[in-house]
């Protein structure tokens, strides 16, 4: 045995050097070789995606916008000591899976210079819109933001299972709301939200946008409640990554906490604060008694309860338009109330112009006119109605309750409600009336126009005004209550007509309707004084008077009812001689 080996080695030195060298250039090239392709192997997304703990960010970058973009190029920042670092990294995770030891919630990290490596156009290509906000990246990210320095992960990661690496709006809500006045500083709107110029409708509320900037009004006063939460970071969360005393410790050191967290390493912020909505619909339910009870501290509810459309008895729910569109009662308590005086701040027609524009002006004084009228006639009916009804009688409590609401409420926060509330007061009362055999209420007085689509939403009470119209008699009354016309029959929509123009058509197209059969009201109506005038017709004085009044002739021996009324071409000759 030791002879053989002897001679074996005996043999080995007697090569050839060049064999060795040979020898040595082939192990090298083929460790290289293998280097290469293992590297290469290893680099490849589909060899990222074969450990199972790693299939489901594997099939979200498969559907990403980065899908043609490998794993690599992201995760490993440039440089050839970071990819000898990554690959050490990868070696020890590899043998972590084989030996069973690792975990199932991965994490890594992604360097600002990847990102720049493709996208470093970003910096200045100026703001974009994202999901309707106005966004700007240079300075997020060449700037503290709220004394912090930002990276790309901060904004854009995996929050969402299943979104590979995208921007999730909840961490720019959480950084913009934390710990901000509403309206101010990083919350601010208009930082984010561009003023829009167009017309939205919510319900049946139709607003012009323009008149933001016009009338230079502040988001707020309709756009309440739009936060929900405060993104607190509770102690028990650091407890899932941290169970060294020395870190817990750092609790209440923000700044440290936010460099280690956000600017050192990426850590999601939902992973340690809880979220903060933002939008529509994300905060307090509108209106409810938290809201209104910023000043009714006393917990009264009929404002609320009218504005809400609610507690009305024998009345379908009907909230306000805007109510409905989440306008707050702070949107028109605006105005300060006289030293001394309650709580609450107040409200008056500048508080309606304030949104709406000069031409609101009156529109408040009109509803208190019309609840005004309603209410003493509603009144009165009730005092009516208890002379005929015994004590007790459940139309009376219904009746009662209906005019506390509108009363105590303040019908002005849902005029729509609040008449349809008394007008069922009338409706109650009078059923309960003839069921008892007692005498019913009159009519009067409870007629309501024709619902012509938003224009009674700010014109109630329309029916009881009436003045003249290109020199005649006008009432609403006859119009919209008895023929229950349309508003549109003789107005266009505000944003259809000129500033000027109140009603669209001219004083001869009324003929069409007021010389039908179906209208009853005479000539006199609205030719009044006719008889008193004395004009020239063919080249002679004629006398109204003496026709009317001494021979008696009615307006329609004369005249023809067409919508251009005329002369009957025989109405002279008829009494006439020829050569008279």
């Amino acid at each position: 045995m030791a002879e053989s080996l002897r001679r074996l080695l005996e043999r080995v030195r007697r090569l050839n050097w060049r064999l060795w060298v040979f020898l040595a250039l082939f192990l090298a090239g083929f460790g290289l070789l293998a280097t290469i392709l293992t590297v290469e192997a290893t680099s490849q997304p589909e060899f990222c995606g074969s450990c199972h703990i790693m299939e489901p960010y594997y099939q979200s970058w498969l559907t990403s916008s980065h899908k043609e973009v490998a794993c690599v190029e992201c995760h490993i920042p440039p440089g050839i000591y970071s990819e000898i670092e990554k690959k050490k990294e990868a070696i020890s995770m590899v043998a972590s899976y084989f030996t069973g030891t690792y975990g199932t919630n991965p994490w890594a990290e992604v360097d600002d210079a990847a990102c720049l490596q493709c996208h470093q156009r970003r910096l200045l290509a100026g703001k974009e819109t994202f999901k309707g906000v106005v966004f700007d990246h240079e300075p997020h990210l060449s700037e503290l933001r709220r004394e912090k320095k930002l990276r790309c992960t901060s904004c854009h990661s995996q929050i969402v299972q299943g979104s590979h690496i995208s921007v999730e709006t909840s961490t720019c809500i959480l950084c913009h709301f934390k710990d901000q006045p509403a309206g101010e500083g990083t919350a601010r709107c208009t930082l984010c939200h561009a003023v829009p110029e167009k017309v939205i409708e919510k319900g049946t509320l139709r607003f012009d946008h323009a008149e933001v900037k016009r009338f230079d009004m502040q988001c707020g006063a309709c756009h309440a409640h739009v936060t929900q939460g405060e993104g607190s970071a509770p102690k028990q969360r650091c407890y899932v990554c941290h169970n060294d005393v020395t870190r817990l410790e750092q609790y209440d050191d923000h700044q440290a906490l936010h460099r280690i967290h956000v600017s050192d390493h990426k850590v999601e912020c939902l992973h340690c604060h809880t979220e903060i909505l933002h939008g529509e619909g994300a905060g307090t339910p509108k209106h409810t008694a938290g809201a209104c009870g910023a000043c009714h501290a006393d917990g009264h509810s009929p404002q609320r309860d009218l504005y809400a459309g609610q507690g009305a008895r024998g009345v379908p729910p009907r909230p306000s338009a805007m109510f409905l569109a989440g306008i707050s009662c702070q949107g028109c308590h605006t105005l300060p109330r006289p030293s001394g005086a309650d709580q609450v701040q107040a409200a008056g027609a500048l508080s309606c112009m304030a949104c709406h524009g000069p031409r609101y002006h009156r529109m408040l004084d009109r509803w208190q006119g019309v609840l005004g009228e309603r209410l003493a006639l509603a009144r009165r009916e009730l005092d009516q109605a208890r002379g005929g009804l015994r004590a007790g009688h459940q139309a009376l409590g219904d009746a009662e309750a209906n005019l506390l609401l509108v009363e105590r409420g303040g019908g002005v926060h849902n005029v729509d409600y609040a008449l349809d509330a008394l007008a069922a007061n009338h409706a109650m009362l009078n059923t309960a009336l003839q069921q008892a055999g007692r005498p019913g209420l009159p009519s009067g007085g409870w007629e309501r126009p024709a619902r012509d689509g938003d224009c009674r939403r700010c014109h109630q009470g329309q029916e009881t005004r009436s003045g003249t119209y290109a020199g005649k008699p006008f009432a609403h009354r006859p119009h919209v209550v008895d023929q229950q016309l349309a508003c549109t029959t003789c107005h266009r929509p505000h944003e259809e007509r000129e500033p000027s123009e109140v009603v669209s058509m001219p004083p001869q197209e009324c003929a069409p309707c007021h010389h039908a059969p179906l209208v009853k009201t005479g000539c006199s109506h609205c030719h009044a004084g006719i008889s008193s005038q004395t004009q020239m017709y063919q080249g002679k004085k004629f006398s109204h008077q003496y026709h009317l009044e001494e021979e008696e002739l009615k307006c329609l021996d004369c005249h023809t009812l067409q919508a251009r009324p005329g002369i009957k071409p025989t109405a002279c000759a008829d009494c006439h001689e020829e050569d008279e």
